[in-house]
């Protein structure tokens, strides 16, 4: 049976996403708005600008992808000068990845023992544009 991202706005502007399973992206939404339904809802650190608290119509649902999972962002709080070293260590990261393979004990560390395959270069590009605020 296909899975679909269901998405609601909620909480004074701030985006959540849910994983159901359904036939339809109609029976995902209608899953997902039921007040039986107890799936977890993730925050995407999306928000916007105004209060919207249904699921959208053209964009509220869609299949997941094959190999696609939802994650929640997390939350970090840090000085001017703690980004700025963060933004270093991402920048280096790209030119390590450019000039050949990661020495094993960072690469234990970017894709956290293989459990993922790490950011790719554009990917810590958003990275960057997103932390440098």
């Amino acid at each position: 049976m296909p899975r679909f991202v269901v998405r609601k706005g909620h909480d004074a502007f701030v985006y959540y996403e849910t994983v159901v399973e359904a036939g339809t992206p109609a029976e995902a939404r209608s899953v997902a708005e039921s007040v039986r339904y107890d799936g977890e809802w993730i925050a995407t650190g999306e928000v916007q600008e105004f209060d919207d608290y249904e699921i959208d119509e053209s964009t509220g649902v869609r299949l997941l992808e094959k190999g696609e999972t939802v994650e929640a962002f997390l939350i970090v709080a840090m000085t001017a000068h703690e980004r700025d070293a963060v933004l270093a260590g991402l920048r280096t990261l790209q030119l390590a990845l450019v000039n050949g393979p990661l020495d094993p004990v960072f690469l234990d560390i970017y894709n956290n023992d293989g459990a993922h395959a790490g950011l790719d270069l554009p990917e810590i590009d958003a990275l960057c544009e997103r932390i440098n605020v």
